[in-house]
C-alpha cells in the first residue's frame, strides 16, 4: 500500500525517543513530509533525523496548509493539544495526537463531542492500549484462568529527574493543564487499569506535592471499584528515589491464582501447575500506534485509541484530583 505523508508538529523528545523510533521501524509506511516547531533549531533537528527533505516551518498555518500533507503527528505541550487537534480536522489532515487529548475534562468533552464523528481518523497516541501483554493478562481474566478476579494492582515509582529528560522540559514543571506528572503520566497506568480490569465505575484518591522542583501534584493513591465487582488500585509517585523503578508493575490477584505484568511479560501464576508466560514483541505499544493508524486510513482498520478511550482514561485522572480535593469518592 501507500505511503502516507506525515507532517510533525512539535519536535521535542518525544518524537526523537518514542515516536520516530517506531515510525522508522514501519520503513514504507509513512513519509515525513514537514516538520514544525516555535524553535526552528529544534524542527531542523528532527528534519535531519527522519532524513529526505521534509519542509520545515515554524509557522501552524502554513504547516496545516500544506496540500502534500495526509495525516500529522501532534507531540505539544499538553494544553495546546485540543486546538492543534481542531486545527488540522478542519486542515483535513488525519490526526494522531500524544495524550492526553486536553488540558481539563471540560475541554476534552466538548472536543470529543464536536468531533467523535470527524470525516477524518483521530487516534490518541496513548500507548498503552496498544500493548499485548496488558491484553494477554485481560484474555487470561475472561477465560477465567484465575477464577474471581479480587484486586488488581498498578505501581508506577520514579524520580522525575528536572535536570534532564522528560521532566527538564519547561511546560511540564510551569505546566498550564490540570495535575502536574499525575496528569503527564499517571494517563498511561489509568489506561493499563482499564485494558485489564475494564471500565471503574467508582474511584477514591489521596495526592501529595513533594517533589523539590516540579509544581503540582506528582503522588497518588487511587482506589477504584470495576463494573465487574473487582477492586484496583494506583500506587503513583514521579518524586520518589525507588530502589526498584517501575512504570508498569501489574499484579491481578484472583480466587485461583495471580496475573502479573513486568515490562512487556504477563505472566500467569496458578497453585500447583507451572507458569504461563507471554512476551510481548512490542513491549512499549508505540509501533502498535502507528500500525493502528496507517491502516485505519489505508484499509479503514477500526482505531484502537479512540477519541472516546481517550476521554474515558481522562476522566478517570480528572476525577483522582476532583476525590482528593474534595475528599469525597466519586462516581463515574
Amino acid at each position: 500500500m501507500q505511503s502516507i505523508n506525515l507532517g510533525i508538529l512539535g519536535a521535542g523528545l518525544a518524537v526523537k525517543h518514542l515516536h520516530w523510533p517506531a515510525l522508522h521501524h514501519l520503513a514504507g509506511m509513512f513519509t515525513i513530509t514537514a516538520v514544525c516547531d516555535i524553535d526552528l533549531t529544534a524542527a531542523q533537528e528532527i528534519a535531519r533525523l527522519v532524513g529526505g527533505d521534509p519542509v520545515v516551518t515554524t509557522d501552524w498555518d502554513e504547516f496545516f496548509g500544506n496540500s502534500q500533507l495526509e495525516a500529522v503527528l501532534i507531540s505539544l505541550p499538553i494544553h495546546l493539544n485540543a486546538a492543534a487537534i481542531r486545527a488540522a480536522v478542519r486542515a483535513g489532515k488525519h490526526v494522531i495526537c500524544e495524550k492526553p487529548l486536553a488540558a481539563s475534562l471540560a475541554q476534552a468533552e466538548d472536543l470529543v463531542a464536536e468531533l467523535r464523528d470527524a470525516p477524518v481518523v483521530i487516534e490518541i497516541a496513548e500507548n498503552f492500549h496498544y500493548r499485548s501483554d496488558f491484553k494477554q493478562a485481560r484474555r487470561w481474566i475472561e477465560e477465567g484462568a484465575i477464577g474471581t478476579v479480587v484486586i488488581i494492582n498498578i505501581i508506577a515509582a520514579f524520580w522525575s529527574d528536572p535536570t534532564e529528560g522528560f521532566a527538564s522540559t519547561a511546560w511540564r514543571q510551569d505546566h498550564q493543564y490540570r495535575g502536574a506528572v499525575i496528569a503527564d503520566a499517571g494517563v498511561h497506568q489509568v489506561a493499563a487499569l482499564r485494558e485489564v480490569g475494564g471500565e471503574v465505575e467508582q474511584l477514591h484518591a489521596f495526592t501529595k506535592d513533594v517533589h523539590p522542583v516540579l509544581a503540582g501534584s506528582d503522588s497518588l493513591v487511587l482506589n477504584v471499584r470495576f463494573r465487574s465487582g473487582a477492586l484496583g488500585q494506583l500506587l503513583f509517585s514521579g518524586a520518589v528515589q525507588a530502589a526498584e523503578p517501575s512504570f508498569d508493575a501489574i499484579t491481578a490477584l484472583g480466587l485461583e491464582g495471580t496475573i502479573t505484568v513486568r515490562h512487556g511479560v504477563a505472566t500467569l501464576h496458578r497453585p500447583n501447575r507451572e507458569n504461563v508466560e507471554y512476551r510481548a514483541e512490542d513491549a512499549r505499544g508505540y509501533i502498535g500506534e502507528f500500525h493502528n493508524f496507517y491502516h485505519a486510513i489505508r484499509s479503514n482498520e477500526p482505531v484502537v485509541a479512540t477519541l472516546d478511550e481517550a476521554l474515558a482514561d481522562w476522566r478517570i485522572i480528572m476525577g483522582a484530583l476532583d476525590s482528593a480535593e474534595s475528599r469525597q469518592v466519586v462516581l463515574l
